[in-house]
């Protein structure tokens, strides 16, 4: 098996979802090294979601090793694996239950292994398992397993106490209900509900358990009255003794999912909570938290930060503490329908995460990866960080191993302050960023673009060359120190690289002269379409004052002395036009209007950059410089007080030229370029044929859609 893909990668009732804030947030990140992902083996295609559910925790570590339960790849039926050296995964044929489709959740304590495992309809049971170094792998103790209860569940999940007593959770008939061990770990209570003063949920809800500091929790989802709850139990108390928090409600939170983890032997009683709210489809509001995660202080307070937006449509989080670094990992699938798992960190003692989906955990070409599960236990830099998830469609499992650095340096860096992004050509795009700071040293910068990595540089700056002409990124930077420390990811706004050969594109032209009027009419070109961009250059003899027809709005106006005048105006075409438009002048002039029109330019602010020059009497008309980005057209007018032929500089296509052969002389021209790169362009000239007059040139870069 080889690698596939490698990622640089007291009670309250209702409670104000924190932000991280516009932008990409500073929050730290552990020091951990490059996530790499590796595809597994394959399920039959009859098991669905072996990898699933939220409130499941399938992976742990033992021996120097990493386990998980998966899915046999021919029977189906739910077996323990060993991760080796190679990165393949070992089954060892010790099946967690003979039931194909049946999922479990596990958890460790020394040389023993607990399994609760359940299908849709079928008993929950339990089972033990004791370690066997020499053989490398785990035996079923006899009398296992055993009923918890009866009937199926969506979800089962346990947990230990600090006594020793086994607890179970899980949801059934609108209810939440738990069990717990009495005389032995095969001897289990008579289920019961947890108590609580709304006693019903959906029937979509789901519980899941915790153990902390002298204690359990549960918590569930109550879609049905839209919050999560939590109740706690004091190890030893009598088992119906339960004390009730709500940790978040209000309309669009509840949804079923829920990862729980605590740190070990913390005296502060801190619990870690991952949920999903249903805000995709309650609110709809791109900025409204979608993935919410939670701490609970030992005194029942709770505090929260947004760990994904709508916008970023993330689903089935899971949380996993990295006690060494004092940090949390929020592992996510997105997009919702699967695709990739992302991550993102947090220190243990206040909330933060960076916006957007945070950098690829695990990733594969072609995959379509979901169900994310990990360890209960908190990990260190001997473990490192591993992880499963499947791909259903094609019925793989694939896993990411990320190390962490070792003791000594875990200050992480800061991250970079700012990322600014700028189109350079179709195909490249350059990134900068202010400099990131360390206790010790920044050394280099890791570069993302849409969540994964493209490269590193010791600069400020990096240049992608393999973007795609008429896509969207988005870029990120992360500073590493010397000692492999990585700061959170810094992401800047969204670029779009324009079409490769130029995505605007000339839709008409027209153009008329007078040789003395007080207004001049232009025709509207028949090809003109709604959204598309009408640009206008209306050239006078000396000065009067331009009206220009209703809907137009004027980008420039240049005056040469009292010779002449030039304006240049835009409009965008709606569904219904008129057939011509009508410029009128305070005093009868000799003048020339002309229209060219685009379609593929942005229809709110299609003009980038505009500039005027009034240029002294000479054969050649110079229109200045001007900003302009790739992917624009760069549109250059010339008016000049005599007729003859205007001939545009090499590189412009002319597309009108307008004369006013006798009388006061005019003769006015347009010509455009599309532009390649991004950076300033111009100044641009024009010559014309009949000799020296007095002149002006425009310049307008046009920005593209």
């Amino acid at each position: 098996m080889h690698p596939v893909t490698r990622t640089i990668l007291g009670t309250v009732t209702a409670v104000a979802i924190a932000s991280a804030g516009a932008g990409w947030a500073a929050a730290p990140a552990a020091a951990a090294g490059l996530p790499t992902t590796y595809a597994g083996p394959t399920f039959p295609a009859t098991v669905v979601a072996p990898s699933a559910d939220k409130q499941q925790s399938k992976v742990w570590r033992a021996d120097g090793a990493w386990w998980a339960v998966m899915a046999d790849t021919a029977t189906g039926t739910p077996t323990i694996h060993e991760l080796l050296g190679d990165h393949t995964w070992r089954d060892t044929g010790i099946a967690i239950d003979t039931r194909a489709n049946s999922t479990a959740d596990v958890e460790t304590i020394g040389t023993t292994l607990y399994a609760a495992s359940r299908t849709a309809t079928g008993d929950l049971l339990f089972s033990r398992f004791t370690y066997s170094a020499g053989s490398r792998t785990y035996v079923k103790d006899s009398g296992y397993p055993v009923t918890i209860a009866s009937g199926g569940t969506e979800s089962l999940s346990i947990a230990r106490d600090s006594a020793g007593t086994m607890w179970a959770t899980w949801t059934k008939s609108s209810r939440v209900l738990y069990a717990y061990t009495t005389s032995s770990d095969a001897a289990w209570s008579v289920p019961d509900f947890v108590p609580s003063t709304d006693t019903t949920v959906a029937a979509d809800d789901v519980s899941g358990i915790v153990a902390f500091n002298g204690h359990v929790g549960i918590m569930w989802s109550d879609q049905q009255s839209s919050a999560f709850r939590f109740a706690v139990h004091t190890d030893g108390q009598a088992a119906g003794t339960w004390a009730t928090e709500t940790p978040l409600s209000g309309t669009g939170i509840a949804d079923d999912h829920i990862s729980l983890k605590a740190v070990t032997n913390d005296s502060l009683g801190r619990v870690f909570v991952a949920l999903k709210t249903s805000n995709d489809v309650v609110t709809k509001v791109p900025t409204d938290p979608l993935v919410v995660v939670l701490k609970r202080e030992s005194n029942g307070t709770w505090q929260t930060a947004t760990g994904a937006t709508v916008a970023d449509g993330a689903t089935r989080p899971q949380v996993v503490i990295d006690s060494e670094h004092s940090l949390l990992y929020l592992l996510m699938t997105a997009p919702v329908s699967g695709g990739a798992i992302y991550y993102k960190t947090s220190p243990l003692a206040s909330l933060t995460f960076g916006g957007g989906r945070g950098a690829v955990f695990m990733k594969a070409s072609g995959a379509k990866l979901n169900n994310i599960s990990t360890t209960k236990d908190p990990v260190a830099s001997p473990s490192g960080l591993v992880a499963i998830a499947a791909d259903d469609t094609a019925h793989r499992y694939y896993h990411a191993e990320m190390p962490l650095a070792p003791a000594g340096d875990h200050q992480p860096p800061t991250n970079p302050a700012s990322v600014t992004s700028t189109v350079m050509s179709a195909t490249s795009v350059q990134s900068s960023w202010p400099a990131g700071t360390d206790d010790v040293k920044v050394v280099s910068y890791d570069v993302y673009r849409d969540g994964d990595p493209i490269g590193t540089t010791t600069s400020l700056s990096y240049t992608d060359t393999t973007a795609v002409g008429g896509t969207t990124y988005r870029y990120g930077v992360r500073s590493v120190d010397a000692a492999g420390n990585v700061s959170s990811l810094r992401q800047g706004a969204p670029v779009t690289t324009p079409k490769v050969g130029g995505s605007v594109v000339v839709h008409g032209t027209a153009k008329a002269a007078t040789a003395g009027a007080t207004g001049i009419t232009v025709i509207r070109p028949t090809t003109v379409v709604a959204n598309d961009i009408m640009v206008v250059a209306v050239t006078v003899r000396t000065l009067p004052t331009l009206t220009a027809p209703s809907g137009w709005t004027r980008v420039v106006q240049t005056d040469n002395g009292t010779a002449l005048r030039q304006a240049v105006y835009w409009k965008k075409a709606g569904a219904s036009e008129p057939a011509s438009y009508r410029w009128t002048f305070s005093a009868s002039r000799a003048g020339t209007v002309q229209l060219v029109a685009y379609k593929g330019l942005s229809t709110t602010a299609p003009v980038r950059a505009a500039a005027g020059k009034a240029n002294a009497s000479s054969a050649t008309s110079t229109a200045p410089a001007v900003a302009s980005a790739a992917g624009d057209r760069v549109l250059t007018v010339f008016g000049t007080a005599r007729t003859g032929a205007i001939t545009p500089m090499a590189g412009l296509t002319e597309r009108t030229e307008a004369t006013v052969p006798t009388g006061t002389t005019l003769t006015a021209e347009t010509s455009d370029k599309q532009i390649a790169t991004t950076g300033g362009v111009g100044p641009f000239t024009a010559t014309t044929s009949t000799g020296a007059a007095v002149s002006i040139g425009h310049t307008l870069s046009l920005r593209w859609a």
